[in-house]
């Protein structure tokens, strides 16, 4: 696949194996350089706003570009959310990293939650200080992402459960699918799939669909690069449901985000605010419900819920953001 990225809060910093966050409360300071070709997208709706300045704007930036010290307290943070306690009550969630897992297996109907810039995703972050890194991926085993420093590495032959790494031999309480069950965290890498679903000319071709055919620009990048990353790391990334369960989950989807938002760059004025087709994937007695920008995307007392108008534009206000890259 192309690159996964990540969006999580900055904790303390931890310098002995394993790792664990000293002060969950603490924050890194970065000294983060607006990117020179940075521009506001002035393209809003009545009522909505973009930040005064690009200065404003906070910057997701490359893995590579962090250092070494920001790289560790940036998985200190996600064992931070690991360790807090849970906020929602649904089932399964243990910690506050549960909540998320658990809202993504009661919103998995929802029609475009894997693409729109505001789902359980990119939402887990947000909910404190974030930075956003990146790494490009040609060999999964090999890629430094994947070391015992990081995110561990593939799951083991016998069971595919993760055996080092910061969240090694974690169990999972949420899923499979629906169900609330006991079971080792995973992984199975499928290089081969992965490459294959988010190879550049897939990703293109999902380009070529302007904002009039919204829902075949959707089911492309649901289908190409979206699966390129649940396939290629296996285990638990495989869980339609449950898929948050790894914590590279959040690597991935804020890739798809940062695509989205690319497509939506190549004609902003007729893609910004684009949106059609149902607001569930599977039919309620009720009947379909068109999707429209006032529709509430839920996150089920995860973090705040919002309307879809609100997160269209990742540089307005309610998000206000942009990609170092």
């Amino acid at each position: 696949m192309k690159s996964f990225t990540i969006l999580l809060s900055v904790a303390s910093i931890a310098s002995a194996a394993p790792h664990f966050p000293r002060d969950c409360n603490s924050t890194l300071s970065y000294n983060t350089t607006i990117p020179s070709n940075t521009t506001l997208t002035n393209t809003t709706l009545p009522g909505h706003y973009l930040p005064a300045s690009i200065t404003d704007l906070s910057i997701r930036k490359e893995w590579r570009s962090l250092t070494q010290t920001e790289k560790m307290a940036f998985v200190d943070a996600e064992l931070c959310f690991m360790a807090l306690p849970n906020k929602t009550d649904l089932p399964g969630a243990a910690n506050r990293f549960d909540d998320f897992q658990a809202a993504h297996q009661q919103g998995t109907n929802d029609t475009y939650g894997d693409i729109i810039h505001y789902t359980v995703s990119t939402d887990l972050p947000r909910t404190s200080k974030t930075t956003l890194v990146t790494s490009g991926v040609k060999d999964l085993a090999d890629n430094g992402l994947w070391s015992d420093t990081y995110f561990g590495g593939n799951g083991s032959s016998v069971d595919n459960c993760v055996t080092f790494g910061p969240s090694a031999n974690r169990t999972e309480h949420i899923g499979p699918l629906e169900m609330t069950t006991d079971y080792c965290f995973a992984r199975k890498f499928n290089q081969t799939k992965g490459l294959a679903y988010g190879a550049r000319a897939n990703i293109d071709a999902c380009y070529e669909y302007g904002a009039e055919d919204f829902e075949a620009f959707y089911g492309c990048m649901a289908y190409f690069p979206h699966i390129a990353g649940h396939q290629a790391t296996g285990g638990v990334m495989t869980h339609v449901d449950t898929s948050p369960g790894d914590p590279v989950f959040y690597l991935h989807h804020n890739y798809v985000d940062r695509l989205y938002w690319q497509w939506q760059q190549i004609n902003a004025t007729d893609r910004m605010y684009a949106i059609s087709g149902n607001t569930t994937v599977t039919e309620p007695a009720s009947g379909w419900e068109a999707l429209t920008l006032d529709y509430e995307l839920n996150i089920f007392g995860a973090a705040e819920n919002a309307k879809m108008e609100d997160v269209m534009n990742i540089q307005g206000g309610f998000l206000c953001y942009a990609f170092e890259y």
